[in-house]
């Protein structure tokens, strides 16, 4: 009983459970207001959701945009752009990226294409050269090595949503998402005009990022989200019923952390601070992207239309 062998101890113990099931019954009053909101269907409604139940993939895509719509003609910097699913436009982390468009390379990346075209060799007997017989061609990876530089508390904002979001498009959606089961989604690289890089679809398989110790760190004040602050208090509740053999209530906790989720999803619930966060003021991004095509596009792709320049100003982002 070495949790109870002195008054001391058991004061402190019952002044624990007591400050846990404060936290408990805050919890329930949470999810008693939130849950009257979801049950009606005006609350449902003005959250996005459909009134029949349908499916949300169904009303929302997590396909590419850009905050603004596509880049300007004249804009050639290097940019990639945000997924349309809510929580990438609604995340106050992702705030800055969404100002800008998207995420641009505020200095000028390397930048290193990659095509091939596969070939399968062929012998044969008594000859000098052997055949090729043509396979398939792959547009490859694009691999862009980008130096950030962060001088004020603005451009450390910056830095962590870009290091924020190249965390996020390289997951996939999972556990309450509504989107469970999804790859990660697809985004648009646009970079120095139509014949370059125009509207590329593509996916980021890695990101490398070096946090210098011969620099300085700059502090940032960051917001955070009021559903990430129920999604922990979940946890917490969760372990106080873990904790006590409260079998009975265990549910709740996973019910706020729906309901948290869902908030989330849609950028509902407001916004807390995130406490302060330091950031290299010199640093190194390296990312790898993969640019992909659906098999409804590859099928009517045209040599003839791509050599003459016919997809260079679409939306198709052939490279």
């Amino acid at each position: 009983m070495g949790l109870f062998n002195s008054s001391q101890g058991l004061s402190q113990t019952v002044g624990q459970v007591q400050s846990a099931f404060g936290a408990v019954n805050n919890a329930k009053n949470a999810v008693s207001q939130l849950g009257g909101a979801l049950d009606s269907i005006d609350g449902i409604r003005s959250v996005g959701l459909p009134m029949g139940g349908e499916a949300v993939g169904d009303i929302f895509s997590a396909v590419a945009m850009f905050g603004g719509g596509d880049a300007p003609a004249n804009d050639w910097r290097v940019r990639l752009s945000l997924p349309t699913w809510p929580s990438f436009r609604t995340s106050p982390v992702l705030k800055p990226l969404k100002d800008a468009g998207g995420f641009i390379f505020p200095y000028t990346p390397a930048i290193t294409i990659n095509q091939t075209a596969k070939y399968s060799s062929m012998s044969t007997t008594h000859t000098n050269y052997n055949f090729q017989a043509y396979k398939g061609s792959d547009p490859g990876s694009i691999q862009i090595t980008a130096p950030m530089y962060v001088e004020d508390p603005a451009q450390a904002l910056y830095w962590l949503a870009g290091l924020h979001y190249f965390r996020s498009v390289s997951k996939m959606f999972n556990g309450t998402d509504p989107k469970a089961g999804n790859p990660p989604p697809v985004v648009k690289l646009n970079a120095y005009g139509n014949y370059v890089f125009k509207n590329v679809p593509v996916v980021v398989t890695s990101i490398q990022v070096s946090l210098e110790k011969d620099c300085d760190y700059i502090g940032c004040n960051v917001v955070g989200s009021a559903a990430g602050q129920i999604a922990q208090l979940a946890d917490t509740v969760g372990g106080v019923f873990d904790a006590f053999g409260l079998e009975g209530e265990a549910g709740l906790g996973d019910t706020i952390g729906q309901v948290a989720g869902l908030l989330g999803t849609f950028g509902i619930g407001g916004s807390t601070s995130g406490g302060v966060t330091h950031v290299p003021t010199k640093s190194t991004f390296t990312i790898t992207l993969q640019p992909v095509y659906s098999r409804q596009q590859v099928r009517k792709f045209s040599l003839d239309m791509f050599v003459t320049g016919g997809y260079m100003s679409g939306g198709t982002g052939y490279v």
